[in-house]
């Protein structure tokens, strides 16, 4: 099966999927120029995170913490020092940050590292709790990265709040938000969730604030038809740029 393009795919073979080679020794000659995000993310829409070289994985969780500048020189230099993907994500916050790598980025590595850790198994398959705001921001940095920017998601909760499922919400559902309401209710009778909250992926060229003004007829529908199923509402969250904003139902901002 093809992976992508002739060009990409040299570039994969020269890169490698490194997951072993030692710290003796650097795994790139050059850190070369920056790549455009928004190409790098249509090759992942068409093509999917596999076809993505390890530097690039690297690259494209970098966009979190450093919105404006060229991630593919720090990407394959954190490759070069620690020596594979799996040695960046499981690497130590204070060593990520002495190799340059920003303080968010640092968290979203150990973030997803964590996450691969506990990857449900069969039967025992373990949920994340998605217990706060913060811990909810981590999760968009790190699970949804490759998402869409632009695209609503909703987040369906247990109990205990934790992850029954992530959906996108089709169509434009600031545009359209009784239809958007209506298919979330669906959804969540049908995984019988107890609590739901929505989460705006920003895009760069769009301020938080705008953004949050924008959902917040959305929001207002799903606070008032929750309450008629039994289920909580617990909020919005805009997310982009590494930075996040977010109000409860009730109109309550963060």
């Amino acid at each position: 099966m093809d992976n992508g393009p002739p060009d990409e795919q040299a570039e994969r073979r020269r890169s490698g999927r490194l997951t072993g080679q030692g710290r003796s020794g650097s795994v790139f000659d050059s850190t070369g120029p920056q790549g455009h995000r928004q190409r790098m993310r249509e090759r992942v829409l068409r093509h999917g995170p596999a076809g993505l070289a390890d530097y690039e994985i690297i690259e494209m969780l970098l966009f979190s913490g450093v919105p404006r500048r060229d991630t593919k020189p720090l990407a394959k230099a954190l490759i070069n020092q620690f020596g594979s993907l799996s040695a960046v994500l499981g690497a130590p916050p204070e060593a990520l940050r002495a190799a340059g790598a920003p303080e968010r980025s640092a968290g979203v590595f150990g973030c997803v590292a964590q996450l691969a850790a506990t990857t449900p198994r069969a039967a025992e398959a373990e949920r994340l709790m998605l217990d706060s705001w913060g811990s909810i921001f981590l999760y968009a940095n790190s699970c949804l990265a490759l998402s869409p920017p632009g695209q609503v998601r909703a987040l369906f909760l247990d109990s205990h709040n934790n992850l029954l499922a992530d959906e996108a919400l089709p169509g434009q559902p600031f545009q359209d938000a009784a239809e958007a309401v209506a298919t979330l209710m669906r959804r969540a009778v049908a995984l019988h969730a107890c609590a739901v909250l929505t989460v705006h992926l920003v895009r760069d060229d769009t301020l938080l604030d705008q953004a949050l003004a924008q959902a917040r007829p959305l929001a207002v529908a799903i606070g008032q038809a929750a309450p008629r199923l039994a289920l909580s509402a617990h909020g919005h969250l805009a997310v982009g740029r590494g930075q996040w904003l977010s109000f409860s139902y009730d109109g309550d901002e963060a």
